[in-house]
């Protein structure tokens, strides 16, 4: 098994890995805060959105409206400017269950609003200031504030912003693209507000149950549960995944669309506390084909990985086979018999599309396992892969746009518009000019190739330079792992308290308190029943004892009732 046997030195696909991984602490932290800093770059609506800084356009598709209603806002998709909820409920979830559980590994090195890189003009990670708030919480409070609005009522939830085909046409920025018109992706477009969806819906429900349990802003909590319980709603009403021109199609599912309102529905009791949502997340989770998929990626379209752990863990449900105990179901994911023992998790490198996936993925899910089990066997793999992925092999191949830490040599053409600040409409995508110096810090993980030691420089090969929400979320995920590991931040000033935390102390104080009790072998005495002991002559030596001396305290005997 991988828990057993760790082996390193491979050569995979004419790839080949360092016999020991060798990124310090600093290096993890500058990996987390450029690729948590990445969903800044994604910001649609009024932003602020750091990449658009110095264009004539900082803002994007502040018009976006359904049935009359403001739903402008969220992340963008990948290296384009339409919003497909399909990932980015994906995405979101995953970062807001990261946040959660790996709280001290995310830090405070920049406010939300970007103001302290344009006053310092300087957009490293020295630009930035501390604002008392974890960055990761910031990107998250911008998609979940998009979230609520996107949650109109029980019948319309706002699953797609925009047309993938038309928003393909020019390669221009987001805010350049809004003035273009529909035709070429611009202002007004497309908005899908009710299609049979049953998954984005619950994917937004859980992302923003964790938020109304995490965030602390009481405001924020009371609106995000409000929303949380409404894409509930909205998901139980619907069966399946909105089809989006060929860009994401409800085949790509492979029928396992119940991950979503399963996961809403675990989050929502995790929350609340309502025991009403373990039935509903039951009568989710039975209907999941685990051992369809146990031999897949974590990824937007097949989230099941994680409900598994959290079915396991939290509420102590065992699907049936072969696949007892998250152990095993990971083994199967992630060590098949042709990759046994081998520590970087590319087992379809050459076959699967957007490679990058399975590292990370595999990070992360091991990452989850390790919080909720305290087994830190798998602690060397995680940090392993993500090493891998930011360079950290014979290559010095790093596949996060802008990460050149220890000589790694970074992607510098991603399929990213934003990435350009290209504004001419007439410009293509091969046309597209040098970068500002700012944005070369994108912080976007690209799709990969593992094939070839060196990067492919052609933009319009989307299948290897994409960047996408839902690829860095692993990855994001993972580094909090690491981080809340080997440099952790244990307080800022906003944090609260997660409820599972909270409620394990004050039991964990209970108990204290009873041992403490127990050991004196006294129980405790009120003036009360002081005053009448005193009043009888066969307690007086009891009361004395008890009542004069020290703390009020009594033993196990307690004063005969007088009628």
């Amino acid at each position: 098994m991988l828990k057993k046997t760790f082996l390193a030195g491979l050569a995979v696909f004419g790839l080949t890995f360092t016999d020991s991984f060798a990124l310090s602490d600093d290096d993890f932290i500058e990996a987390a805060w450029m690729t948590t800093r990445f969903y800044g770059a994604q910001r649609s609506g009024q932003g602020p959105n750091w990449i658009l800084d110095g264009t004539n356009n900082p803002t994007s598709f502040t018009k976006d409206n359904y049935n009359g209603k403001d739903v402008s806002g969220g992340w963008f998709d990948c290296g384009d400017h339409v919003m497909y909820g399909q990932s980015q409920g994906f995405a979101s979830y995953v970062l807001a269950l990261s946040f959660a559980e790996f709280t001290k590994g995310f830090y405070d090195l920049y406010t939300g609003d970007y103001t302290d890189y344009k006053a310092s003009k300087d957009y490293t990670r020295k630009g930035g200031k501390p604002n008392d708030v974890r960055d990761l919480l910031e990107e998250l409070r911008y998609e979940a504030d998009f979230w609520v609005k996107a949650a109109i009522d029980e019948s319309h939830f706002v699953t797609v912003k925009g047309n993938g085909n038309q928003d393909h046409n020019k390669w221009v920025t987001a805010g350049a693209m809004s003035k273009l018109g529909t035709g070429d992706g611009g202002e007004p477009r497309e908005i899908t507000g009710n299609a049979d969806d049953s998954f984005t819906p619950g994917m937004a429900a859980a992302m923003l149950a964790v938020m109304a349990r995490m965030d602390p802003d009481e405001k924020n909590r009371e609106k995000y549960l409000k929303a949380a319980k409404t894409a509930f709603a909205y998901a139980k009403k619907k069966n399946g995944v909105t089809n989006s021109q060929g860009f994401y199609e409800k085949s790509w599912w492979q029928g396992i669309y119940d991950d979503g309102p399963c996961l809403a529905a675990m989050e929502l009791f995790r929350t609340t506390r309502d025991s009403s949502y373990v039935t509903e997340a039951r009568k989710y989770y039975d209907k999941i084909d685990f051992e369809k998929n146990s031999f897949t990626r974590l990824s937007y379209s097949d989230a099941s990985p994680i409900t598994y752990i959290l079915g396991d863990f939290y509420f102590k449900w065992h699907p049936q086979g072969d696949l007892a105990g998250t152990e095993n179901y990971l083994e199967n994911m992630y060590n098949l018999p042709e990759y046994k023992n081998k520590d970087i998790f590319i087992k379809d490198a050459k076959t699967a599309g957007f490679p990058t996936r399975s590292p990370s993925g595999g990070a992360f899910l091991y990452a989850l396992y390790a919080k909720f089990s305290k087994d830190k066997i798998y602690d060397e793999v995680i940090e392993k892969n993500i090493a891998y992925l930011l360079g950290d092999n014979n290559d010095k191949k790093s596949y996060v746009v802008g990460y050149t830490r220890n000589g790694a040599k970074a992607p510098t053409r991603p399929h990213h518009r934003g990435y350009y600040g290209n504004e001419d409409a007439g410009r293509d995508v091969n046309g597209a000019p040098n970068p500002p110096e700012k944005n070369k810090l994108l912080g976007g993980m690209i799709a990969g190739n593992f094939n070839s030691g060196s990067h492919d420089g052609n933009i319009s090969n989307w299948q290897v330079n994409e960047v996408c929400v839902d690829i860095n979320a692993p990855l994001v995920g993972a580094l909090g792992y690491i981080l809340s590991k080997r440099a952790p931040v244990d307080s800022i000033g906003s944090d609260v308290e997660d409820i599972d935390e909270k409620l394990k102390r004050e039991e964990e104080e209970r108990r204290g308190r009873k041992e403490k009790e127990g050991t004196r072998g006294y129980r405790s005495w009120s003036s009360l029943q002081c005053k009448r002991l005193r009043s009888y002559p066969q307690f007086l030596f009891r009361y004395n004892q008890q009542c004069e001396q020290g703390p009020v305290q009594g033993p196990g005997v307690q004063p005969q009732r007088q009628d």
